[in-house]
């Protein structure tokens, strides 16, 4: 018996593309770049305590002088109009101690004239130009660490590839910790970051410390004591005697006022101050037709 394929003839209707207002050509539109950096109504306004870099940061609080008329508040003034400029022209971005960061500078010999380093913020500290932070990253098995200053200019990029927050300002005690803590993968993918619009979740976990004879430091003494930092087991009996000891002799440091910084009042002057410099900046029009003789 033989089977026929029967082909189905399918007549379409010819439409003509020119004269048929249904069917317009049109050219094809390349989709937007995603990004992580939410926009001002999907992130909401910032909170207190999440406020827009810009407009206050850490290193844009003075150091403490007593008495007060011995500082110079010109000269503060001053510095914190640079920092605005350098931020008007490479985006520094809201982190802190704890956070994993890439960070892009220029390299007269590096591959593309740059070179990137990935790491974990162990301390950020400095006032205004003098602001620095260190970055950690563990690469087979040895410890890398790299300071930067914020505001310098062979910095192209700072991305925030995690955002976190310890309650301890200064994690160098990292460094005699478990090395998992700031092995950072060099390709890591940055994640979203909490909106500023919520509070950021606080680091409140503890880390093992390594042997106690290694340590760079006391910290089982040192003040503040470290919290995320679980030094307990390697006490014995003996030392508990002696930290209890050097602790009712430290008690004064938790009521000594100018160990305090107050900078709840300070705050508000200097994000004033800033929204005015911002506004200064965009009015200054640069001269272009002056040439030199």
């Amino acid at each position: 018996m033989h089977i026929r394929n029967i082909a189905h003839k399918f007549v379409y209707p010819q439409v003509s593309w020119k004269s048929s207002s249904r069917f317009v050509s049109s050219k094809f539109v390349a989709p937007s770049r995603p990004t992580l950096k939410l926009s001002d109504e999907e992130g909401g306004k910032n909170i207190d305590g999440r406020e827009n870099p810009k407009l206050f940061s850490e290193e844009y609080i003075p150091p403490q002088i007593l008495p007060e008329w011995h500082s110079n508040k010109l000269k503060y003034k001053l510095e914190r109009m640079d920092c605005l400029r350098r931020r008007n022209v490479v985006e520094i971005p809201e982190f802190y101690p704890g956070s994993i960061l890439s960070v892009t500078v220029s390299d007269e010999y590096g591959p593309e004239k740059n070179t990137k380093f990935v790491g974990r913020c162990l301390w950020r500290d400095g006032f205004a130009l003098a602001c620095k932070f260190v970055l950690r990253n563990v690469i087979e098995g040895e410890g890398f660490e790299i300071m930067y200053h914020l505001h310098s200019p062979t910095i192209q990029q700072i991305q925030v590839l995690r955002l976190e927050k310890w309650i301890d300002t200064d994690l160098r005690y990292l460094r005699d910790a478990d090395p998992k803590h700031c092995t950072i993968d060099p390709n890591m993918i940055a994640q979203a970051p909490t909106p500023v619009s919520q509070p950021l979740p606080v680091f409140k976990e503890k880390v093992n410390l390594g042997d106690r004879t290694w340590w760079g430091w006391k910290f089982d003494r040192s003040w503040p004591r470290p919290y995320n930092a679980f030094i307990e087991e390697h006490l014995l009996e003996e030392d508990y005697i002696e930290r209890d000891r050097l602790r009712e002799r430290q008690t004064y440091m938790k009521f000594d006022i100018c160990r305090h910084y107050d900078t709840r009042s300070l705050k508000k002057q200097i994000m004033t101050e800033m929204e005015k410099n911002q506004k200064r900046i965009k009015n200054i029009h640069k001269s272009t037709s002056w040439q030199p003789n």
